[in-house]
């Protein structure tokens, strides 16, 4: 298995194939007012087009999310983060934005094959104005097999008996499944090496993945409210090779410890005040508008005492697409906790407080 930042480095992949695979491999130039919040790590004594080596996306005016691995034996001053250019050598295009601070994650344990909490935040050394991507909820359904995410990358196109080809100039991009971790799991696969705080995507044909260069890039969802991130690429068994998926950071695993480390009071909404009124078989669920949010999301499980592992371990939540009242008719029987955060970018206000439906 392999890092796809350590290839980056020049750490050959023992793994040869038989003929060359396309890429990332087998994907199509982004539009150039396509992914605004894809940023490149680039090493600070080279030019981009030479010295890009992982990918990053915008998350907070002040931060970069990436691979852990990506830095690696790097510091503040070694690296830095290319916005706002889609093709590299567009010297015209974008700002090269220098690095304050380094947050690895505590768990990141340094596997050279499968690393374990492969994240990493780059605090920048000054606010920048480009759009943020906003990262999955940990309660949301946006992974669930079977549905389609985009990632993209600078990285290698072509991969040829364990030989990448020169990096991409301009952003890649490539469409894949999302693949459950007991299918990634399997015996041809990674027999057991995808861990909870992981997810897969790709082909099992193989053919079309990230690859060398693209680590620390997102796989991103699309969703009613945008495009939201879903995974970090992080590793994986060469380059579109068949029965060995693409493996990615889950972002929802660790939602909480990003936003400690990257919300500051001023950007944080205050908690809304939520409201439950029934009707017959109508519960209308509402609360309070909070000034600076930007939206609501929304979280139900089914109601227990004291809120056991009933309640929560089968906590589900979606983004109310800013409406503050939802109203819904439900089935005699139904018994539900509900509560509802808001929030500002990836900055989520605390949780309201808990609403119960019971419906007789």
């Amino acid at each position: 298995m392999r890092l796809l930042s350590i290839l980056c480095l020049g750490v050959a992949v023992q793994t040869a194939w038989a003929s060359p695979t396309l890429r990332v491999i087998d994907g199509v130039r982004s539009k150039p007012d396509a992914w605004p919040w894809m940023a490149a790590i680039v090493y600070a004594n080279q030019q981009p087009n030479e010295g890009q080596f992982c990918g990053s996306t915008l998350i907070h005016p002040s931060w970069v999310l990436t691979a852990a691995h990506c830095t690696d034996g790097e510091t503040r001053d070694s690296i830095k983060v290319l916005l706002g250019r889609k093709k590299l050598t567009e010297e015209d295009k974008g700002e090269l934005i220098g690095i304050q601070r380094i947050v690895k994650h505590p768990f990141y344990d340094y596997n050279p094959e499968n690393p374990n909490a492969d994240l990493a935040l780059l605090q920048l050394e000054k606010p920048v104005s480009y759009p943020i991507l906003r990262l999955a909820d940990q309660y949301s359904d946006l992974i669930q097999p079977g549905e389609w995410g985009t990632v993209m990358g600078w990285g290698a196109q072509r991969y040829d008996h364990s030989r990448p080809s020169e990096y991409a100039d301009s952003l890649q991009e490539v469409r894949l499944p999302i693949v459950s971790n007991a299918v990634c799991n399997a015996p041809l696969s990674y027999h057991g090496d995808v861990q909870e705080s992981m997810l897969c995507a790709g082909f099992v044909e193989g053919g079309k993945d990230a690859c060398i260069g693209d680590s620390g890039g997102p796989l991103v969802v699309e969703t009613n409210t945008g495009w939201q991130q879903v995974g970090i690429m992080s590793w994986g068994e060469g380059c579109a090779q068949p029965d060995y998926y693409g493996v990615y950071t889950r972002i929802s695993f660790y939602q909480d410890f990003i936003t400690k480390q990257i919300c500051e009071p001023q950007d944080t909404p205050s908690s809304p005040q939520l409201f439950v009124h029934i009707q017959g078989h109508y519960a209308t669920v509402s609360w309070s508008k909070v000034k600076t949010a930007e939206g609501y999301q929304f979280y139900y499980a089914p109601s227990s005492a004291d809120l056991s592992s009933v309640t929560v371990d089968n906590i589900q939540s979606f983004d109310t697409l800013g409406k503050v009242r939802l109203s819904e008719r439900l089935n005699s029987g139904m018994n539900l906790s509900v509560a509802v955060r808001a929030y500002r970018g990836n900055c989520y206000s605390d949780y309201s407080n808990v609403g119960t439906i019971i419906i007789e």
